[in-house]
C-alpha cells in the first residue's frame, strides 16, 4: 500500500523491485491525473486520508507514507507534526493501528532530514514510539539522491518491521547499538540515541552507498527551442541578483571558450533577493513551484555568454531518477509540483533492497 503516492515514484522504485502495489491513496487530483498516466488508477482513492477506513485497506506486505515535509522542513514554519500537513502522519499511523492482525509486516515512512530536529527531536521520537505501541521495532537510515543522481537531495527513511517477524539477517548482522555507517549520518545517529530506550532493530550490514554523482549536464535537455531562454532583460535581472561571490564565478566561466552548466534558485537575505548559483556539477534539491520562486533555474556559461532558463518538467524527471517513458503529462506546472514533491527511485530502491526484500522470505513463511 502506497499512502500519499503523489505521482507514483514510491511504486515506480518497488515495482523495479520486483513489487507490486495494491493500495494507493493521496488528495492532490492534479497527481492523481499523472499517477493515472503511468500506472493503473483502479488501486487509486483520491480522498483525504483522515477519511480512509481500515475496512478498505487490503492485506498486504508493506505500507509506506511518504507523508508532507512542509510542517517539519527547516524552510518552514516548523509547526510540526501539529501542522496540517505533516501532520496527515497521524491517520496513517491509526489506521495501521485500527487494521489490528491484519496491519502489514513492514511499514516504511519517508521524510526530510528536518524531522530530527522538529519540536526539539520530540517529533521524531513520537512516530518511532507509535510504531512501537503496535507492534513494529524500527531501524532509520539518511539516504541522499547525490550518491545515485546529480540532485542533492537527503531523505530519512524510518523502517518498521513486525515484533512477531523473525529476521531474515544472522544475528552478526543484528546488534543492539546503533552502528555507524555511511548511511547514519551524525545527526541520525544523535537522535537515536537519544532515544535509546524504545524499540529499535538495527541491521548494520547495509549494501555500500555509491560514490556521488556530478553529470549534472548529461541530465539537462540539450537543443532547447532558444524560446526557453530568457531574455536579455530577465537575464540581466538575474545576474544584478548574484552576490559578488557567485557574479565572481558566472564572469570567470562566461569567458571560457566552453560551456558550463550549473543552476540556480532565488534565495531571500538580509540584503534582499538573491539568486544563488552551484556549478559542481550537482543540482539543488528539486522543489514545488511557488510563484516561481523555488523553481530551479539552468544557467549556461561560456563563449561570452550567460542564459539563464527554468528547468523543464523532463529535467525534473530525469532528477528523480525515472526513464525518459515516464509520462510526465501537458501541464508543466503540475509536473514540476508532482516531481518537487516525490522520491528519487534510485534511493528508494536502494532502501527497498536493503531492508524490504530481505524479509520477503520470512514474511511468507
Amino acid at each position: 500500500m502506497e499512502f500519499f503516492a503523489g505521482i507514483g515514484l514510491v511504486r515506480y522504485a518497488f515495482e523495479k523491485e520486483g513489487w507490486s502495489v495494491k493500495f494507493a491513496n493521496d488528495i492532490d487530483p492534479a497527481k492523481h491525473k499523472i499517477y493515472e498516466l503511468n500506472f493503473s488508477g483502479d488501486d487509486f482513492i483520491c480522498d483525504d486520508i483522515h477519511r480512509l477506513q481500515p475496512s478498505c485497506l487490503p492485506a498486504v506486505t508493506l505500507a509506506t507514507s511518504s507523508f508532507p515535509c512542509t510542517d517539519v522542513s527547516l524552510a518552514g514554519a516548523r509547526k510540526g507534526l501539529k501542522g496540517e500537513q505533516s501532520g496527515a502522519v497521524l491517520p496513517f499511523l491509526s489506521l495501521m493501528k485500527r487494521m489490528g492482525e491484519r496491519r502489514p509486516p513492514l511499514v516504511l515512512l519517508e521524510n526530510v532530514l528536518g524531522l530530527l530536529s522538529s519540536h526539539d527531536g520530540g517529533d521524531f521520537r513520537f512516530i518511532i514510539q507509535q510504531l512501537n505501541s503496535i507492534g513494529y521495532d524500527c531501524d532509520a537510515v539518511v539516504v541522499n539522491a547525490v550518491h545515485f543522481i546529480p540532485q542533492s537531495r537527503p531523505r530519512l527513511f524510518i523502517f518498521g518491521v513486525r515484533r512477531d517477524i523473525p529476521s531474515p539477517y544472522p544475528a552478526s548482522a543484528l546488534i543492539s547499538i546503533v552502528p555507524k555507517d555511511e548511511a547514519r549520518p551524525a545527526a541520525l545517529l544523535e537522535a537515536i540515541r537519544k532515544n535509546s530506550d524504545l524499540k529499535w532493530r538495527f541491521h548494520c550490514e547495509l549494501q555500500q552507498l555509491p560514490a556521488p554523482t556530478s553529470d549534472l549536464t548529461a541530465f539537462l535537455e540539450q537543443g532547447l527551442d532558444d524560446s526557453v531562454w530568457w531574455d536579455e532583460a530577465r537575464t540581466s535581472r538575474f545576474i544584478q541578483q548574484l552576490s559578488p561571490l557567485h557574479s565572481n564565478v558566472v564572469g570567470a566561466l562566461q569567458n571560457k571558450s566552453r560551456y558550463s552548466y550549473g543552476t540556480a534558485y532565488r534565495r531571500m537575505r538580509p540584503h534582499g533577493i538573491r539568486m544563488e548559483t552551484r556549478f559542481d556539477g550537482v543540482a539543488g534539491c528539486l522543489r514545488t513551484p511557488r510563484g516561481g520562486s523555488s523553481r530551479q533555474v539552468v544557467v549556461r556559461c561560456g563563449r561570452g555568454s550567460v542564459k539563464v532558463r527554468f528547468m523543464t518538467p523532463r529535467e525534473y524527471a530525469r532528477l528523480q531518477g525515472v526513464d525518459e517513458g515516464y509520462d510526465v503529462g501537458d501541464s508543466a506546472g503540475a509536473a514540476l509540483f508532482g516531481f518537487g514533491d516525490a522520491v528519487c527511485v534510485p534511493a528508494v530502491r536502494w532502501v527497498a533492497r536493503n531492508y524490504a526484500n530481505p524479509f520477503v522470505a520470512v514474511v511468507k513463511s
